[in-house]
């Protein structure tokens, strides 16, 4: 006969690697101006202030994806409409904007980043075979151990902004902190970030 032993000393199954994903959360605080309170918009133009192009592109197709999803807003990214490369006028941008039916302009931009550590104590995971024969009992027994490290974990602060292209007021307001687990970067920050932005234009009543 062979007996299972199995024991657990402060066993955190999210501490095993194979079983850890990369996730973020945003805290978002907005407000809407009054003074354009009711402005409808119908096709907005999205634009990341990524200093990395490949930042700047995945924050632009992630608020458009989610924009559409939420919303009846027709979207259009910023970098396809204008080459990040070239540098362009004010009466330029003005006048793409207008040709094309644009009329707000939704950014995101960081305003600040880092890194916070934690330590992840040490746990550990024992598995072991028993075989008793008689009186007799034989077996072995395997520890395995985790944890007893730092681990840091991003995060930024972002802010988002909708502007009104008619009279380049500000419609709408955002600032916003997201932060990752020690599995993230900033491509997990930047699709939180974006997706919370479209979610919290609908709550505030600014798409519909």
């Amino acid at each position: 006969m062979t007996l299972k032993i199995r024991n657990c000393s402060r066993l955190v199954l999210a501490l095993i690697p194979s079983m850890l994903m990369a996730c973020a959360t945003t805290r978002m605080t907005s407000q809407a101006n009054p003074e354009v309170a009711g402005r409808g918009f119908t096709k907005v133009l999205s634009y990341g202030n990524f200093q990395a192009l490949e930042h700047r592109q995945q924050a632009e197709e992630k608020l458009c994806s989610e924009l559409v999803h939420v919303s009846h807003w027709e979207c259009l990214q910023a970098s396809h409409v204008f080459f990040p490369g070239q540098a362009y006028s004010a009466e330029q941008i003005a006048a793409r904007l207008t040709d094309l039916g644009i009329d707000g302009v939704l950014t995101l931009q960081p305003v600040g980043s880092g890194t916070s550590s934690s330590y992840i104590p040490q746990s550990s995971y024992t598995t072991g075979t028993a075989s008793v024969s008689g009186n007799t009992v034989t077996g072995s027994s395997t520890t395995q151990t985790y944890g007893g490290y730092n681990v840091s974990k991003p995060w930024a602060n972002l802010e988002a902004v909708l502007w009104s292209v008619a009279d380049g007021q500000m419609a709408w307001y955002a600032t916003a902190t997201s932060k990752g687990n020690a599995f993230a970067d900033w491509d997990d920050l930047i699709r939180s970030a974006a997706g919370k932005t479209a979610s919290q234009l609908r709550a505030d009543g600014i798409s519909r």
